[in-house]
């Protein structure tokens, strides 16, 4: 019974884009299950379907992160499209019968979170920055494999669509809607925040967590520090992340900077101090950020992923002094 749905799976996968047309016949067999998104309409035109604070797991069916819909006279623009075909599916449906159909789908990074979903959205341009849709592409396989073991059904029918359309830098208007695309790094490297000038809101991906602890596995917090600051600078009146609430204020743009200092400062000093992992992962996460959703299992999973670059920090300060 594994063996052959692990084989199915891998068809679907082989099927690429061409897998879109058998969605029904999986999804049919899961018609009981569904996400059940309530979307709200928090700013001018702008519509939040927000995430679970934690991370994977069957329980939230891996709707963890934010999906935005503007709206526009064409249609809705979809920032982010989620984890599963289900939950794409989902989103569509919205779409297409509140907003008017579908217009654009951005999506911000390349983690599957954001971006599983696309099949839903494979009849209009998917777009991304180029470094983007490559990561996407690389890395599908193997986070296919991971989040089928992990959701098991609600996985059922995905499969992943890589977007298919770069964007540049600057002002735009996508589907006469005004957008600054901003690219950025540092939780990946290549991240896309946007900037939608008729409400002023920053949608910043996973650039900006808010009560909910950032995931550091293909972080460069130098380079993530460096972006917080051109976002700030851009002086939005609300802020959307990646993973929390919308918020009228700066909240996200500090709280993830306060976060980053103070994780990286932990783990950098954990391993000057000679710590194994199990004594860094024992310790647990900064206090202060001890109770945002998804700790301290999102802190445990940085020591483990990212604990060999911490330990060489260590020895080129110990080689320098």
């Amino acid at each position: 019974m594994t063996q052959n749905r692990h084989i199915r799976r891998r068809a679907l996968l082989k099927a690429g884009v061409a897998g879109t047309a058998c969605l029904a016949l999986p999804l049919a067999a899961v018609a009981a299950r569904s996400y059940g998104f309530e979307a709200h309409n928090v700013a001018q035109g702008v519509w939040l379907i927000e995430g679970a604070q934690e991370g994977f797991d069957r329980a939230n069916g891996g709707a963890i992160a934010n999906i935005v819909l503007l709206e526009t006279r064409e249609g809705a623009i979809v920032i982010d499209t989620g984890s599963t075909a289900l939950m794409g599916a989902e989103v569509r449906a919205f779409a297409d019968q509140r907003l008017g159909g579908l217009a654009a789908t951005l999506i911000t990074h390349h983690h599957p979170d954001h971006w599983f979903g696309n099949a839903a959205f494979a009849d209009r341009p998917i777009l991304s920055l180029g470094q983007t849709a490559a990561l996407a592409a690389t890395n599908a396989q193997g986070y296919s494999d991971a989040l089928y073991n992990i959701l098991g059904p609600w996985m059922s029918g995905t499969t992943p669509v890589p977007p298919d359309t770069q964007v540049e830098a600057g002002s735009h208007k996508i589907a006469g809607r005004p957008l600054k695309l901003l690219p950025l790094q540092g939780h990946t490297q290549a991240d896309l925040a946007i900037l939608d000038d008729t409400s002023g809101t920053l949608i910043g991906g996973d650039l900006l967590f808010l009560d909910r602890a950032p995931s550091l596995p293909d972080a460069d917090i130098d380079a993530w520090q460096d972006s917080l600051d051109q976002l700030a600078a851009l002086r939005p009146s609300a802020t959307i992340p990646g993973h929390g609430p919308y918020h009228r204020s700066s909240a996200a743009l500090a709280q993830t900077r306060a976060y980053l200092t103070a994780t990286d400062d932990r783990l950098a000093r954990a391993a000057e101090l000679g710590l194994t992992p199990a004594e860094a992962m024992a310790a647990g996460p900064v206090p202060d950020f001890a109770g945002l959703g998804a700790n301290p299992q999102e802190y445990h999973r940085s020591v483990v992923q990212r604990w060999s670059d911490y330990e060489q920090r260590a020895l080129r300060k110990i080689s320098n002094a």
